[in-house]
């Protein structure tokens, strides 16, 4: 038997009957109406039903918003795909606050809900036309796991029918996630690719310059040696030096 989404219902309500610390894979498997050999085969522990959970969302989510339009912002289109996602998680709001609580001390937890939800919203980003690939998906997808992870705690309290709560912590999480990568993609990191492609010209510099018995820099030898030293420069700065563009996307 597979952990559909409603397999995975009835495995956790019994998180929410039993408390996550106290729940065993022999509650699961009588929740779920599978033997232990049958539940061995879709899970190792209870953690894997944090994996098995999200990957069903992100299913669920994708079918759901597969006509996105691509002509809204990018902002706007990552605003629908991750309210779809809350309604989406409703029917475990109960069972996913008493794990958040839980994870408070249970590292195992919550590195396993980290990591899971960083793999989520890769796809979320993908469902939203915003490629999850190299440097820059990477920084969106944590960008992302922060604003989702920030909405979570206002959505776990949030009884209202439309989810105003919500929605309103959204759509300023996504405001100040935006601002804040338009600041670091535009400034911070021209700036800084700049500085560290400096810093490694000097570091390759001073290192041409170095010399056996305690003589490390140019400056620091003699003057009837100057020549010399200057004479060796050119030959490594094309291989030392810094690429002088940013890496590729």
């Amino acid at each position: 038997m597979a952990l559909t989404l409603d397999t995975l219902k009835q495995a956790y309500d019994a998180i929410v009957d039993r408390g996550w610390s106290n729940v065993s894979l022999t509650d699961i498997a009588k929740a779920t109406d599978m033997s232990l050999a049958e539940l061995r085969i879709q899970l190792s522990s209870k953690y894997d039903l944090i994996g098995a959970l999200n990957q069903q969302i992100d299913a669920e989510v994708l079918d759901e918003v597969g006509a996105i339009t691509m002509e809204d912002s990018a902002r706007d289109r990552l605003f629908e795909v991750m309210m779809a996602r809350f309604d989406a998680l409703e029917p475990f709001k109960d069972a996913l606050g008493v794990m958040a609580m839980a994870a408070r001390s249970d590292l195992h937890l919550a590195a396993q809900t980290r990591r899971s939800i960083e793999k989520s919203m890769g796809w979320m980003l993908e469902a939203a036309g915003l490629s999850a690939g190299g440097w820059k998906g990477a920084f969106r997808r944590n960008g992302l796991a922060l604003v989702y992870v920030r909405t979570s705690l206002v959505w776990l309290k949030d009884k209202s029918q439309d989810l105003s709560a919500t929605m309103k912590s959204m759509d300023g999480a996504l405001g100040d996630a935006e601002r804040w990568a338009n600041s670091i993609e535009n400034a911070s990191f021209g700036a800084g690719f700049d500085q560290v492609r400096d810093r490694m010209k000097n570091m390759a510099d001073r290192a041409r310059a170095a010399r056996p018995g305690g003589q490390r820099f140019r400056g620091d030898a003699a003057d009837d040696q100057g020549d010399e030293a200057h004479g060796d420069e050119g030959s490594g700065d094309d291989a030392l030096s810094a690429p002088t563009s940013s890496p590729s996307p």
